[in-house]
């Protein structure tokens, strides 16, 4: 089980591998971050019972949301140590050959 800023790591890194996701999200309201020390893991938050991972995903999605979202808490479920895993969509990047 990781904890802290090595979960928000393992976290990020599970979240950009996963096909369809285009960036770490920023959050809403406030920075969705983690801190300890001098550095910052961007696009997720640790608490000590949750996992939020904010994502910006990629269109045309490959699969759709759900599918992602579940991709990305299977990749990082190893590490969370039982924390309840959230994904949220912040936005979504469209290719500028996109016609929308």
């Amino acid at each position: 089980m990781a904890d802290g800023i090595q979960l928000a790591r393992a976290a990020s890194v599970a979240a950009l591998a996963t096909e369809g996701v285009h960036s770490m999200g920023r959050g809403r309201y406030v920075e969705a971050a983690t801190y300890e020390g001098s550095e910052k893991v961007s696009g997720v938050v640790v608490g000590p019972e949750d996992l939020e991972i904010h994502i910006v995903v990629r269109y045309p999605l490959p699969t759709p949301i759900p599918e992602i979202a579940e991709s990305i808490r299977e990749r990082v479920a190893p590490e969370v140590g039982g924390r309840k895993t959230t994904v949220v969509v912040d936005d979504l990047e469209v290719g500028e050959d996109e016609n929308l």
